[in-house]
């Protein structure tokens, strides 16, 4: 049984809690639209965003540079990411790669300040589906393990 689902796209990498798992403590399912095409609302387990986006790439009205606000989003590099599934891994959680778990933030465009400014409406997926708040591996094995024997 898989305690975390992980999928890498390009640069971007999610990993993602399940509801079943030891990590099913952190599983929140999240509504969005996930098939632009369809526009259907459907439930998507919410996940933790790994992404290489560069950083100073936009600038304002004065020459002053600034970040991309799906910098936001993310709770850290794809090598964070690597490093992140790799200390799950190494604490005895189990992986499950999923080829169709959605990746987003794969077509922002870092150096657009309009795609920065319409984030929201653009990349709205990405702001349903991140969990900000990164915690330390140490501390989820605290937590099953406690969950494990007092319940939840």
């Amino acid at each position: 049984m898989a305690d975390a689902y992980i999928h890498q796209h390009g640069n971007t990498l999610v990993i993602a809690p399940t509801e079943t798992g030891r990590l099913a403590f952190l599983a929140e399912r999240r509504r969005l639209v996930l098939n632009r095409a369809s526009g259907e609302v459907e439930d998507a387990l919410a996940r933790w965003i790994f992404a290489d986006l560069p950083r100073n790439t936009l600038q304002d009205a004065w020459g002053n540079a600034y970040d991309h606000q799906a910098l936001h989003l993310v709770a850290g590099t794809l090598a964070d990411g690597k490093r992140f599934a790799r200390e799950l891994e190494d604490a005895g959680f189990a992986l499950s790669y999923e080829p169709n778990l959605f990746v987003p933030l794969e077509t922002i465009d870092a150096a657009s300040e309009a795609d920065s400014d319409n984030i929201r409406t653009v990349h709205a997926r990405a702001f349903a589906l991140a969990i900000r708040r990164s915690p330390r591996v140490a501390d989820l094995i605290l937590e099953a393990r406690d969950r494990g024997v007092f319940g939840d």
